[in-house]
């Protein structure tokens, strides 16, 4: 089982992150993001379309539990974050979170 927030920090760290639903949605459209990481309590209308763009182009979401506010935490940001988009993982795991 994959430690997600520790492997959301090391792709931070590591790799190539992008924040926040707008950009999450762009990169799912032009199929940039190898995954993209949702709060569970991303704006509805917003998560929709994102998960409507992830479909069309193959992008997998990965559930994050918790809130936009625990996410932002987990990213070292001081403020709610809905989505992490991951463009490269770096040394990070996460990609094995996909199921």
């Amino acid at each position: 089982m994959v430690d997600l927030e520790t492997s959301i920090s090391v792709a931070r760290k590591s790799g190539k992150t992008k924040l926040g639903m707008k950009y999450a949605i762009k990169a799912a459209k032009l199929k940039e993001a190898k995954a993209i990481v949702v709060a569970s309590n991303a704006p509805k209308e917003l998560r929709e379309d994102l998960e409507y763009y992830a479909r069309l182009s193959g992008v997998p979401i990965i559930e994050y539990p918790k809130t936009s506010q625990d996410l932002g935490v987990v990213c070292g940001r001081p403020h709610l974050t809905a989505a992490v988009t991951i463009i490269n993982e770096g040394d990070s795991d996460i990609l094995n979170a996909i199921e």
